[in-house]
Parts: structure tokens; C-alpha cells; sequence
């Protein structure tokens, strides 16, 4: 039964990880075979594998299998650094180029709050005055706003980042609660259902980086064949696409934690109820420094 019962779950656990990560490699790489068929014709590869013995064919597929299997590995394990450039934490060389469309959301956002100030101007708080394309902006800019960083000078040059960044600057902002110092702590103190919500929308974050950076990478096969570019671009913008409601979703899963859960943090460790942000911050101070000013 017990031998059973870890079959089981090694065959789902199986499953999801062969659907989540070796299912673009074996895209990719199937991918490239097509571009190569289509430059030099299936008949070549057709009499070059006739031509290999059982064995010789045996070993190819199982190389085959090995690259694909090695390949999706890679890409999990590079996956942060995917999201960290999606997020816009460029290297030395654009930096500059980082720190301009930073400044340009700046702008953006400021834009933003001007429309929306004068839609809440125009209906008095009561969003039913509104024309229903009027209701429709207030709603899409009052609620994009609210999840972007409050602090200009923290603005991240991709949606993105802003989106991440908002979710980080939320709990410093509401309960003087640093996201880098608190987070893992009380990650350990959540629930079991609440942790797995946040690492399923975590996973989706994920999924969408090696997508992104799988199409991108697609892109090489134009050596072979035209269309391996615009495929590439495609899957890279559809993957963009997802990452930006996969980050909205964490994004308020994260705040969500917070507001529900933060008190743990003191009574674990039999501080008293806090009594506003100035409280988080001593709190953030001794978990950070071991000492509270």
C-alpha cells in the first residue's frame, strides 16, 4: 500500500514536471529539427538515420532524450535570472537604458494619477456618475495605480518590475514591515493553503520566464528557416503577456499575506500588538540587526 501510495504521487510529480519544464524543450528542439528539415530536406535526415545502425539509432534517441531532459533543467535553474532581466535589473552596459525608462515611467505614472484625480474629481467619489467608458478608465487606472510603487524614485523600467516592486514596497508602506527581512519569516508562520496559493502563482511567474526566454532563444533557428523568427517572437510575446497577469496575481498574494498574517510575526515572537507602522519598523530593525532603536 505505502509503495503504492509513492508511485502515485512519483508519476503525478512525474507528470507536472515533464508538462512544466521538458515540454518547451522539447519544443525547442523539435523545433530546430523543422528549421533544418526545411533548409536541407527531410531526405537527407531520412538517409543519414537509415544509415545509422540499431544501436546507432538507439544512442541517438537516447542522447536526444538526455539533450531535451539537460536543456529544461538548465532553464529552471536560470529562470530567476530570466525574471530578474524581465524585471529590469540590467547588467553595467544598459544601465543607462534602465535608468531612462525608469524615468520615463515616472512620467507615465504621474500621467496616470492626473486622469485618474480628474475622473474622481469629475464623479465625487461615486464612479456610477460616470459614462461607462469613463468607468472603465477610472476602474483600469485606479486599479493599476494601487499596485505600482507609491515611491516615484523606486520606479523599475519594465511593467513588471513595477508590479513586483509595488508588491515589495506594500508592506514597508502599511505596516513598516520590510518585505527582504520579514518575508521569509513569516512564510514559515502561513498556513499550509496560503502557502501553496502563493507558490502555485509563484510557479505560473516561473513558467512564464522560461517561456519568455525559450521563444527568445527559438529565434537562432532562422539559420535554418525564415519563420523561426516571428515563432520566436510570438511565443516571447504571449509569454510577456502571461508574465504580467502571473505578477499581478503574486503581486496581490503577497500583499494578501500581510494584511492577514502579519501579526503572527510579533506573536511568535512575544512582541505586542502592533499599533501602527512605526511598531513594524522596530520590528524590521531587530530581525534585520538584532537590536531596536
Amino acid at each position: 500500500m505505502v509503495e503504492t501510495f509513492w508511485e502515485n504521487i512519483g508519476e503525478a510529480l512525474a507528470k507536472e514536471w515533464t508538462a512544466r519544464v521538458l515540454a518547451p524543450a522539447f519544443a525547442f528542439w523539435g523545433g530546430g529539427l523543422l528549421a533544418f528539415a526545411a533548409r536541407y530536406g527531410w531526405e537527407l535526415l531520412n538517409r543519414w538515420w537509415t544509415a545509422c545502425s540499431a544501436p546507432e539509432q538507439v544512442a541517438l534517441l537516447v542522447g536526444g532524450l538526455l539533450l531535451i531532459a539537460f536543456s529544461g533543467v538548465v532553464m529552471e535553474w536560470a529562470q530567476d535570472g530570466v525574471l530578474r532581466l524581465a524585471e529590469g535589473y540590467w547588467p553595467f552596459p544598459f544601465r543607462w537604458l534602465r535608468f531612462a525608462l525608469a524615468r520615463r515611467w515616472e512620467k507615465k505614472t504621474q500621467r496616470m494619477e492626473e486622469r485618474w484625480q480628474a475622473l474622481a474629481d469629475q464623479c465625487g467619489g461615486d464612479p456610477a456618475r460616470l459614462s461607462p467608458p469613463e468607468q472603465v478608465r477610472y476602474a483600469r487606472l485606479d486599479s493599476l495605480r494601487l499596485r505600482l510603487p507609491a515611491d516615484p524614485g523606486r520606479m523599475m523600467p519594465t511593467l513588471i518590475g513595477n508590479l513586483l516592486r509595488g508588491a515589495e514596497e506594500y508592506p514597508w508602506i502599511r505596516y513598516g514591515l520590510a518585505a527582504d527581512v520579514c518575508w521569509p519569516r513569516l512564510w514559515l508562520l502561513l498556513p499550509h493553503d496560503a502557502r501553496e496559493e502563493l507558490t502555485a502563482a509563484r510557479g505560473r511567474l516561473n513558467e512564464t520566464a522560461r517561456l519568455l526566454a525559450w521563444g527568445l532563444l527559438f529565434i537562432v533557428w532562422t539559420v535554418w528557416a525564415w519563420w523561426a523568427a516571428p515563432v520566436g517572437l510570438l511565443v516571447a510575446l504571449l509569454a510577456s503577456r502571461g508574465m504580467v497577469l502571473a505578477a499581478l496575481t503574486y503581486g496581490d498574494l503577497i500583499r494578501t499575506a500581510f494584511d492577514l498574517y502579519h501579526p503572527l510575526l510579533y506573536q511568535q515572537l512575544g512582541w505586542p500588538e502592533p499599533k501602527g507602522p512605526a511598531d513594524g519598523r522596530r520590528l524590521t530593525e531587530y530581525l534585520a540587526r538584532g537590536k531596536i532603536r
